[in-house]
């Protein structure tokens, strides 16, 4: 744990002397036009029941200012607590769904419209939760205005699965139709450095498959006690109505950017229905710009 702490003490406070100035972070964020998408990240999100961590490696291509479509190759990492793991809890680790995507950008000044959608294909083992086993599909859209040193912004969309955030791993898959908003703002404190508050909301319709990345399916032992619902604590897999996916809850964290090339994120992360809280910390390197390509990254969720 103490290490875990010092980790992401350092990433925080590298981001916040590496930062650069506002117009040079605007000019690294904006699009050129054509050019290489290539971007490696490493995310983690830790809890009371252990941690999860994603490295991602994404490759694709901006065709203009408009669209850009890319493929990913996503690699977890599960650690269960060690107050857990006598308790059905196990460790893990393999490759999960690879993905890809196609985005519309339209840049705009009364409001910025980013449209996205992501298939992805059971390449992961839904044995350890790591897929639902099942090709799966999110469209999702995101609109935002920035006012002075405040950015407003909203998402909305469906899927057949519970996304992953651009940053929270979370300890579980879902299968089953499900719509998805976010709301919040993001703040800059000072150059390359921000501050965001969201709140977000998972709304699962029909049936629901719920995969956990925690238990261990071999060992036929139970999880702990589930509260609120929590059905990923108690089984590997849980069939049930929409009521065993539904969550809500709010995030608070800082990102920040180095030498237009490193991102940094570290935050929190509450889920109101699972009462499960959430540290996550990230790590990103756009090695398109780094190699000179004109355009950036515009990865996502």
């Amino acid at each position: 744990m103490l290490k875990m702490r010092w980790l992401l003490t350092t990433f925080f406070f590298t981001a916040l002397f590496l930062g650069q100035p506002n117009q040079a972070r605007a000019q690294s964020q904006e699009s050129s036009g054509q050019g290489l998408i290539w971007y490696e990240s490493l995310i983690g999100s830790s809890s009371s029941l252990g941690t999860v961590t994603r490295f991602d490696s994404t490759l694709g291509y901006n065709f203009n200012r408009h669209f850009a479509a890319d493929f990913g190759v996503p690699v977890l990492f599960v650690h269960a607590s060690s107050s857990t793991t006598t308790t059905g809890y196990r460790s893990a680790n393999g490759i999960g769904d690879v993905y890809t995507d196609l985005r519309f950008t339209l840049a705009n000044p009364a409001v910025n419209f980013i449209s996205a959608i992501r298939g992805s294909l059971p390449t992961g083992n839904s044995s350890n939760g790591f897929s639902s086993g099942r090709v799966t599909a999110d469209w999702n859209n995101h609109f935002d205005r920035t006012f002075g040193h405040v950015t407003p912004y909203a998402e909305l969309g469906v899927a057949n699965t519970v996304p992953q955030s651009a940053y929270f791993e979370r300890p579980f898959t879902t299968l089953g139709l499900t719509g998805h908003f976010e709301g919040g703002a993001s703040i800059n404190l000072w150059r390359s450095l921000d501050f965001h508050a969201s709140a977000y909301a998972i709304e699962p319709s029909g049936q629901q498959k719920v995969f956990s990345k925690l238990l261990n399916r071999q060992s036929g032992s139970p999880g702990r006690g589930a509260s609120h619902g929590g059905v990923f604590q108690n089984a590997p897999e849980t069939v049930g109505s929409a009521d065993i996916a539904r969550d809500h809850g709010f995030s608070l964290g800082f990102n920040a950017s180095a030498f237009h090339y490193v991102d940094f994120a570290l935050g929190y992360t509450r889920s109101v229905s699972f009462d499960l809280n959430t540290v996550y910390f990230g790590v990103g390197f756009n090695l398109a710009r780094f190699l000179g390509s004109s355009s950036r990254n515009q990865g996502g969720k």
